[in-house]
C-alpha cells in the first residue's frame, strides 16, 4: 500500500514560497498606502487653496495692493464663514487639521500666490 501525501520538505517548501509572496505584497502594499495618504494629503492642501481663493473673491477690498504684501487667513476663519468644511482631516496623522493652520496670500506681479503654512 502506498502512502498518500507531502512530504515535510515538500510541505516547508511551500510555506517558504508563500512567506515570500506574502513579504512582497506587505512591502508594496505599504509603499501604495504611504503614496495615497501623501496624495490625499495634497487633495486637502488644494481644497483650503479653494476656500481661500473663494474668500477672496468675496473680500477683494481686503486682498493686498502693492507687489510683496500679503495676509494670512486661519482654517478656522475660512470655517466659519463656511468656505471650507468644519471637518477637514490631516490624512497623514488621521485628526482634523488644526485651526491654527495658516493661509497666506501674497500678490505677486499682479496676482495672487495662496500658500498653505501649518
Amino acid at each position: 500500500m502506498k502512502n498518500k501525501g507531502f512530504t515535510l520538505a515538500e510541505l516547508l517548501g511551500v510555506l517558504i514560497v508563500l512567506a515570500v509572496i506574502a513579504l512582497i505584497s506587505i512591502t508594496s502594499i505599504t509603499n501604495i498606502m504611504k503614496e495615497n495618504k501623501e496624495n490625499l494629503y495634497n487633495i486637502q492642501i488644494d481644497n483650503i487653496i479653494v476656500g481661500a481663493k473663494t474668500w477672496a473673491s468675496s473680500h477683494v477690498f481686503e486682498l493686498p495692493e502693492n507687489d510683496g504684501e500679503s495676509i494670512t487667513l486661519t482654517l478656522e476663519q475660512l470655517k466659519q464663514a463656511g468656505f471650507v468644511e468644519n471637518d477637514i482631516t490631516n490624512p497623514k496623522t488621521n485628526e482634523l487639521f488644526s485651526n491654527d493652520l495658516q493661509v497666506k496670500i501674497t500678490k505677486v506681479d499682479n496676482n495672487y500666490k495662496y500658500e498653505v503654512i501649518e
